[in-house]
């Protein structure tokens, strides 16, 4: 089996573009094609880095959602630039995602914990159901309740 394009490697994991473009505006209002450039910057996009078009198609579908606005700007030569700015719902999203991030960091830590070590699982719930088709009942010999 190739490891490299099983869902195990993380290429399936969404790219967490949304938050990055909402940070990104939230620094600064900028044009389509510098958000593109800063994206490619950042570390998290180092090895795979969006592709133009997807950015752009995100932009388009949070400025229908209400989350940025945009502006054009004409100068003196060349042709008019859009200009993105973050909203107030943008901003409250921004905030959102920062604490649904800190959660599943959160998590994430708690499971990398537990793939460290050789401890049995233990679960909250004892009642949990067994995941074994041909059991449906309570699955109580490989459970530890916490306290």
């Amino acid at each position: 089996m190739d490891l490299d394009h099983c869902a195990c490697s993380g290429r399936t994991l969404d790219r967490l573009l949304r938050p990055a473009v909402l940070a990104l505006l939230a620094r600064e209002k900028t044009h389509g094609y510098d958000v593109v450039r800063k994206l490619k910057e950042l570390e998290i996009y180092a090895e795979l880095p969006p592709d133009t078009s997807g950015v752009y198609k995100i932009l388009k579908s949070m400025e229908e959602e209400k989350l940025i606005c945009s502006s054009w700007e004409f100068g003196d030569i060349g042709p008019a630039k859009k200009q993105y700015a973050l909203t107030k719902q943008g901003k409250d999203c921004l905030k959102k995602w920062a604490e649904t991030l800190q959660a599943y960091r959160a998590q994430i830590d708690g499971l990398l914990t537990f793939l460290d070590s050789n401890r049995k699982p233990t679960f909250r719930n004892a009642s949990l159901k067994c995941a074994c088709p041909k059991k449906r009942t309570a699955c109580r010999t490989a459970t530890t309740v916490q306290p």
